[in-house]
């Protein structure tokens, strides 16, 4: 049995061990936030694989048109007709007939064409609005 009691060193000791673990619990929380923040949605990923695939399409193209409405434009590559058009809730893709879902959740959406730039307006059904430019490279053969 120690009789000395409870003394200052250890009090000094507890606090400075107390004060170590809560500054790394700071910085686990700082870090936990940021990685939160940085990392891509599940709908910043839709909407990215979407604005990767449309891009691809706009190579080589031969011709292009878009509907009146702004809800569908047609695309004409090396032998390939394809429809992109606003779908109830979905921006879709149309080749040979079939039907491929490119955009899923899709309140609202808009194509719009001016001087080889196409710009597609979309707002998604949790009220997010994205938009995207492309130069739209018209080759004629």
């Amino acid at each position: 049995m120690n009789n000395k009691g409870y003394t200052l060193l250890e009090a000094m000791f507890q606090l400075v061990v107390f004060v170590l673990v809560s500054h790394l619990f700071v910085l686990l929380m700082l870090w936990f936030a940021e990685m939160r923040s940085t990392m891509l949605t599940d709908e910043q990923t839709k909407w990215e694989l979407f604005v990767y695939d449309l891009n691809h399409y706009l190579k080589d193209l031969s011709a292009f048109s878009m509907r009146e409405d702004q809800k569908r434009i047609t695309l004409q590559t090396a032998g390939i007709l394809r429809h992109i058009d606003c779908y109830s809730n979905v921006i879709r893709e149309q080749v040979n007939g079939g039907h491929v879902p490119m955009l899923i959740g899709v309140h609202k959406c808009r194509f719009n064409y001016t001087e080889n730039t196409l710009t597609v307006a979309v707002e998604m059904t949790n009220g997010v609005q994205r938009e995207r430019s492309f130069y739209v490279p018209i080759i004629e053969k």
